[in-house]
C-alpha cells in the first residue's frame, strides 16, 4: 500500500483547507441577492439561515462515532458530494419551503466534513508533535478571502446562480481527487469492542468541558456574524452595492488570514492566555466602536462611514482570529477521548450555542436594527478572557 510523507499529508490538508475556505464561502458575500431570491426581511432570513445548525446537531451525533468506527474516508467523499447538490438547490430556488430541508442537509454534510477533516489534522499533529490547527485555519481564511474577492467582483456581472454553480462543480470535484491521494494516511476504521462508541454511549458519557465551550462560542461567533450580515449593514445601512458592500468582509478576513499565519511567531516567547485575552479584548472593542460611529455617520457620509467601518473589521479580524482554533486545539489536548468523538462534542455544543445566538442576533435586527444587533458578537468577545485559562490546560493526550 502507498505511503506518502508527514509533509505531503500537510500539503494536501492544506490544499482540502484553501479549497473548502474557497467554496463554502462564496455564497455568504452574496447573501444580499440570495435573501432577495426569496422575498424575506432579516429576521425571516436570519431564522431561515440558522436551520442549518438543526442539520449540524444531528450530524454530529452520528459523525463522531462513524469517523471513529469506520475512518473518516466515507465521510469525506460523501459530505463534499452532497455539499455540491445542495449549494446547487439553494441558490436556484425561490421558495422557503424548498431551502428549509436542503438548508438542513447542507448544514449537516458540512458539520461531517469538518469533523473528518479537523480529526485528520490532529491524526497528522499526533505523527509531528506539531499545531497545525491554526496555520491550516488560516489557509481556509485564505480559501474564504479568495472567494470573497471573487464574489465581490462577479456581483453585477455574472448570476449567483451561474456563479455558485460552477464554482461548487470546479471546486468539490478537485477536493475529491485530492481525497484519493490523501487517502493512504486516512484515519482507518477501528472495529475493536473496547471503541465502539455507539449513540447510547456518546449520549450517555457525553462530556461538558465548560470552558472550553463558552470560550469558543464567545471567540468564533463574530465570524460567524460578520459572514452572515456584515454585506447586509453595508448596503442597507450604509448604502453601498454592486460588489463595495463586500469590502468589510474582504478586510475582516484579511486580518484573519494575517493574524492565524503569523500567531505562531509569538507563542515562544509570550503566553498565549494573555495572547487570547488581548485579542478578545480588543477585537470586541474595536467592532463596537466601528458599528457604532459607522450607524451615527450613515449614508450622509458613507465613505468615511465605510473607513471606520474597515477599520475596525480589521481590528476585530486580527484580534479574534486565532482564538477559535486555540479553543478547539484546548478541547482535544484537555481530552483522552479519540479526537473525532472530542470534536463532535465541543462542535455539537458550539452549534447549539450559535443556533440560539443567531436566532437572538436575527430577531434583535428585525426589532431595532442590523447594527444594534452587531454589538451582541463585539460584546460577547470581552467575555472571553474569564474563559482564556482553558487553553493552557496541562494536555492529557
Amino acid at each position: 500500500m502507498r505511503k506518502i510523507s508527514p509533509k505531503r499529508e500537510l500539503d494536501l490538508l492544506r490544499c482540502t483547507y484553501f479549497l473548502f475556505g474557497f467554496g463554502i464561502m462564496g455564497l455568504a458575500p452574496r447573501f444580499p441577492e440570495l435573501k432577495a431570491n426569496l422575498h424575506l426581511g432579516n429576521g425571516q432570513f436570519g431564522s431561515l439561515l440558522s436551520t442549518g445548525s438543526i442539520g449540524s446537531l444531528i450530524s454530529l451525533l452520528t459523525m463522531g462515532h462513524v469517523v471513529n468506527r469506520y475512518g473518516n474516508k466515507i465521510i469525506y467523499f460523501a459530505s463534499v458530494s452532497t455539499i455540491m447538490v445542495c449549494l446547487f438547490v439553494l441558490v436556484h430556488t425561490t421558495s422557503s419551503a424548498i431551502f428549509l430541508p436542503f438548508n438542513i442537509v447542507f448544514g449537516a454534510a458540512i458539520s461531517a466534513y469538518v469533523i473528518a477533516n479537523q480529526t485528520q489534522t490532529f491524526h497528522l499533529q499526533a505523527r509531528t508533535g506539531k499545531i497545525h490547527l491554526t496555520h491550516l485555519s488560516g489557509i481556509w481564511s485564505v480559501g474564504a478571502l479568495a472567494s470573497a474577492l471573487l464574489a465581490g467582483f462577479l456581483v453585477g456581472k455574472v448570476s449567483l446562480q451561474l456563479h455558485i454553480t460552477l464554482l461548487s462543480l470546479i471546486v468539490f470535484s478537485t477536493m475529491l481527487v485530492i481525497f484519493y491521494y490523501l487517502s493512504p494516511e486516512m484515519i482507518a476504521p477501528d472495529l475493536s469492542p473496547d471503541n465502539d462508541y455507539s449513540i447510547r454511549t456518546l449520549i450517555t458519557n457525553f462530556h461538558i468541558d465548560k470552558a472550553v465551550a463558552g470560550g469558543l462560542l464567545l471567540a468564533s461567533y463574530l465570524e460567524f456574524a460578520v459572514g452572515d450580515w456584515i454585506t447586509i449593514f453595508a448596503k442597507d445601512t450604509l448604502g453601498f452595492n454592486n460588489g463595495m458592500n463586500t469590502i468589510p468582509f474582504i478586510v475582516f478576513m484579511v486580518a484573519m488570514i494575517l493574524g492565524r499565519l503569523a500567531i505562531h511567531r509569538l507563542f515562544d516567547n509570550h503566553s498565549i492566555e494573555k495572547l487570547v485575552t488581548l485579542g478578545a479584548v480588543g477585537a470586541g472593542i474595536g467592532s463596537v466602536l466601528s458599528v457604532a460611529a459607522a450607524m451615527a455617520l450613515g449614508r450622509e457620509h458613507q465613505n468615511i462611514a465605510l473607513l471606520v467601518l474597515l477599520i475596525g473589521m480589521f481590528i476585530s479580524g486580527l484580534g479574534s482570529s486565532f482564538i477559535g482554533p486555540i479553543f478547539t486545539n484546548a478541547a482535544n489536548t484537555r481530552s483522552s477521548a479519540p479526537a473525532s468523538i472530542v470534536m463532535a462534542e465541543i462542535m455539537l455544543i458550539n452549534v447549539f450555542l450559535v443556533f440560539v445566538t443567531k436566532w437572538i442576533v436575527a430577531w434583535t435586527a428585525q426589532a431595532t436594527n442590523l447594527g444594534i444587533a452587531l454589538f451582541i458578537p463585539a460584546a460577547m468577545l470581552l467575555f472571553v478572557p474569564y474563559f482564556a485559562h482553558a487553553v493552557v490546560h496541562k494536555p492529557t493526550k
